[in-house]
This record gives C-alpha cells, sequence and structure tokens, in this order.
C-alpha cells in the first residue's frame, strides 16, 4: 500500500531522501505543468519546480502544518516559486497541445465541445481571458484541484473561485464559434 502524502512529508522532514523522490514522482508532473502555464516558459517552469523541492526539503516540509492537502501546499510553494520569475508579466494561458496530452478516461460535455471547436478559437478565447481566470480554469480542469482548495491556494473567497470559474466557462462559450452541425442537433 502506497504511503500518504503527509507520512511523506513528515518522512522528508527527517532527512528521508527517499520519501522526497516519492513526493516528487507523484506530484512532480502537474505541478511542471502548472508552472508553464504560469510562466509562459519551460527553462523557468523547470527552474520554478526544482525550486519547489528545494524548499521542501530544506525546510518546508518541517513547517507542513497540515492545514491543506499536500497536493494544495506544493502548488503554493509553485506558484510562489513560478511568480518569483514572472513578476512583471501576467500568466500566459496553457497551450493548448499542452492540455490535449492530458489522459481521460470518460470525455465531459466541456470536453466534446471544446474537442469540436476550432483550436485557434479555442487558443484565442483562453488568451483573451483575465488571468484569474486562466488561472481557475487551469487548477480546477488540468490540476483537478477542489474549489475549496483552489481558494486556499489563491488565497481569495470559495465565491469568488466558483465566480471565476462560471465568468471563464461563460466567456469561453461566447467566444467559441458554433458548429452548424452542432447548432442543427441542438434545433432538434
Amino acid at each position: 500500500m502506497d504511503e500518504s502524502d503527509e507520512a511523506l512529508v513528515r518522512r522528508v522532514a527527517g532527512g528521508d531522501e527517499q520519501a522526497l523522490e516519492q513526493l516528487y514522482a507523484r506530484h512532480a508532473a502537474v505541478l511542471l505543468r502548472y508552472a508553464v502555464q504560469l510562466t509562459a516558459d519551460r527553462g523557468q517552469a523547470e527552474e520554478a519546480l526544482q525550486d519547489t523541492f528545494v524548499g521542501v526539503w530544506q525546510g518546508a516540509a518541517a513547517r507542513f502544518a497540515g492545514g491543506s492537502t499536500v497536493r494544495t501546499w506544493l502548488f503554493g510553494i509553485c506558484r510562489r516559486q513560478s511568480g518569483k520569475r514572472t513578476r512583471s508579466m501576467p500568466p500566459p494561458s496553457l497551450p493548448l497541445d499542452a492540455a490535449a496530452s492530458i489522459p481521460s478516461n470518460v470525455a465531459t460535455p466541456d470536453e466534446i465541445a471544446l474537442a469540436r471547436a476550432d483550436v485557434a478559437a479555442v487558443g484565442g478565447a483562453l488568451a483573451r481571458l483575465p488571468a484569474g481566470h486562466r488561472e481557475v480554469l487551469h487548477l480546477t480542469f488540468v490540476a483537478e484541484l477542489p474549489m475549496a482548495e483552489i481558494a486556499t491556494l489563491l488565497g481569495i473567497p470559495l465565491g469568488t473561485v466558483k465566480s471565476r470559474l462560471f465568468m471563464a466557462r461563460a466567456a469561453l462559450a461566447r467566444a467559441l464559434p458554433v458548429d452548424q452541425l452542432t447548432a442543427k442537433e441542438a434545433g432538434r
């Protein structure tokens, strides 16, 4: 049976390198995608990811208070490390080709609609969203964090997370061209 993230953090706090390696193996891929979304630069994102785990090793694990999940805590560290690299730049949207590589077992209606839409239109619509809306979309659909954890991570009320998500999805829906076949099917 796999050890919990919390148990691994306790082991890291005690100087266990293998526990750090296990945390890295579990969370590095999704943290890297998040850092790329925030920095728009793979090299900077990799540095932010490295600094995230260096920080965990150098003492952050000993200060983990358990106020959130370990995953959300790691996202917070990664967000701060990414922010150090992009203070003057707004967070860019996630590249669509990176989003296409995210595995999914069952297609949701949102995924079906996005798959039918023109890729350039989706990219353009995402790029026009405010940075806060793009970030909430990423944390919800790519990182798959619960809304309460997103609120904690971003330091905003839960209602603001819900509002941003609603507004971002509505803006995307308005910006995407309607496939004529889909429009005919909807009219039946």
